[in-house]
């Protein structure tokens, strides 16, 4: 355990080297009060408009509470609901049109779907699967896949006319299990291209999965990164870093004011994400046994602390948890389901647009 400590710290030594190399000006610090918190936070007060999307209910489209992943242009929505084994596609207006893919072993098909991204311009769907990466287009005709050799991929996003995933590969070492995480840039023939170092562990120990996996968003032309600890580690990663080809750059620090690990090693806050709009800085995390979120107006100058999530004012549907859109931060998604709800009803997907 002592030489593993060491190893992070000689790690966390060489990437702040690295940080102040890289700094072109001074990273702002977005300061957490831990200690006090709001009980509402109400959408509008972060909120220029929403929109409500009724998705068409079908046989193929009833959507759960349990929704991982959406993509949403005025044009097209995908989704990935836990509930159903493939990406369920609609039209802008919530027509379903078509699931993308099937279960199986063969070409084409896949099991244990893990994310999506999308090709807009090209029309291409990219599915992450455990054992492959497949491509299809949107019409939901199988292009080609890729099986995995050495990687485990966790994330998928489309940004800047590239496929990047976020994966790791596990390999032994003279102390144990070292576990490697990358960024990989992926070309349409699904190699390969480029791959950016993101962190190692020595004998990495599983915490926990969660829904909040918004690792790469993009605001304003802008694309920044975030990857959370899946291990106990003995210090936080409270770093959101921005995008610039194959280079990472500091661009803020979200400051909890503690390394979220007490005396004995144990974690006692879990930071799942980091992102941030033109005007706000977002983050979700647990502490003492409570599920945070954390908004923050760079424009004003202030920060809220609540839990679960916020106060539906618009809809009026109760506390709701709001995620981004990963290609634009500048507007997020939440579900709600109508005070009369029956079997012929899908839940409403709300698109919100932050103020400026």
């Amino acid at each position: 355990m002592k030489f593993a400590y060491l190893l992070y710290a000689l790690l966390m030594l060489s990437g702040l080297f690295s940080c102040v190399a890289n700094e072109k000006t001074e990273m702002p610090v977005i300061p957490v009060d831990l200690e006090n918190s709001r009980k509402k936070v109400s959408l509008s007060d972060i909120t220029e408009e929403v929109k409500n999307i009724h998705l068409e209910l079908t046989e193929h489209s009833l959507i759960s509470d349990l929704v991982t992943r959406v993509i949403y242009t005025d044009d097209y929505i995908f989704l990935i609901d836990r509930k159903n084994p493939t990406p369920i596609m609609f039209d802008g207006n919530g027509k379903f049109l078509r699931t993308i893919g099937s279960m199986g072993q063969g070409p084409g098909e896949f099991t244990g779907l893990i994310d999506i991204a999308a090709d807009f311009q090209n029309e291409y769907l990219y599915i992450t699967t455990l054992s492959k990466l497949l491509l299809y287009d949107f019409d939901g005709n199988f292009i080609r896949e890729r099986k995995y050799v050495e990687e485990h991929v966790r994330y998928a996003n489309f940004t800047n006319g590239s496929l990047i995933l976020i994966s790791e590969r596990d390999e032994d070492g003279e102390d144990g299990r070292i576990q490697k995480t990358n960024l990989d840039f992926v070309s349409t023939d699904l190699e390969i291209t480029d791959s950016l170092h993101l962190k190692t562990y020595v004998n990495p120990r599983m915490l926990w999965w969660h829904s909040h996996q918004d690792f790469i968003t993009e605001s304003s032309g802008n694309v920044y990164q975030y990857y959370y600890e899946f291990n106990s580690e003995p210090f936080l990663r409270d770093t959101l870093y921005q995008l610039e080809g194959n280079e990472r750059i500091p661009s803020l620090k979200v400051d909890f004011g503690t390394t979220g690990v007490d005396v004995e090693g144990e974690r006692t806050l879990a930071l799942w994400n980091i992102y941030r709009s033109n005007r706000y800085v977002f983050s979700a995390y647990w502490v003492a046994d409570r599920y945070m979120r954390f908004c923050y107006d760079l424009k004003e100058m202030t920060g809220y602390n609540m839990e679960k999530g916020y106060e539906d004012d618009i809809n009026h549907s109760g506390i709701v948890d709001i995620r981004p859109l990963n290609t634009d931060t500048e507007r997020y998604y939440y579900f709600y389901t109508q005070e009369r709800h029956s079997e012929e009803e899908n839940q409403v997907l709300c698109i919100g647009t932050l103020k400026k």
